[in-house]
C-alpha cells in the first residue's frame, strides 16, 4: 500500500483551529510528515464552514490558510486542480472572501469541463465557468 492518506475534515479542523491540543499535535504530525495527503473539495468546503461558524475565523484568514495548505508539495486534491483552486481563492479576495466555496466549486466545474454552472443562488460567482440561473 502507498503512503497516501485521505484526510477527513476533522483532522484539518484540529490542525488549523488548534482547539484540542492532543488532536492538533496528532494532526500536525501527520500533515507535517512526508506522507502524501489527499483531500477533496467537499473536505475544503466543510473546513471553511467549520472554521467560520464554530471557530469564528475570518474569511480572509481562512483563504490564506487554504492557500498555504494547498501549496504544500505533499497535498493532493482529488477532484479539482490545486493551482486552479489557489487562483480561485485569490480571486475571492478581490470579489468577496465569503465566496470561497463558490470559487472551489467553480474550479471543480472547470476541471470537469462544464459548459456552465446551473444554480438558483443569485449571489453565486465564478471566476472561470459561466453561471446560469435556472
Amino acid at each position: 500500500m502507498g503512503r497516501r492518506v485521505f484526510c477527513d475534515t476533522s483532522v484539518l479542523i484540529r490542525y488549523f483551529a488548534e482547539d484540542d491540543v492532543p488532536r492538533a499535535l496528532a494532526a500536525a504530525e501527520l500533515i507535517d510528515s512526508d506522507r502524501e495527503l489527499v483531500v477533496s473539495t467537499a473536505v475544503l468546503i466543510e473546513l471553511i464552514h467549520a472554521l467560520r461558524t464554530s471557530h469564528g475565523m475570518s474569511n480572509p484568514l481562512i483563504g490564506q490558510m487554504l492557500v498555504q495548505f494547498l501549496s504544500r508539495t505533499n497535498v493532493d486534491l482529488v477532484d479539482a486542480d490545486k493551482a486552479s483552486i489557489v487562483a480561485a481563492i485569490f480571486w475571492t479576495q478581490n470579489a468577496s472572501a465569503r465566496r470561497i466555496p463558490d470559487a472551489i466549486l467553480s474550479a471543480a466545474a472547470a476541471r470537469a469541463g462544464a459548459e456552465f454552472i446551473a444554480t438558483f443562488d443569485e449571489r453565486f460567482r465564478s471566476p472561470t465557468v459561466p453561471v446560469r440561473m435556472l
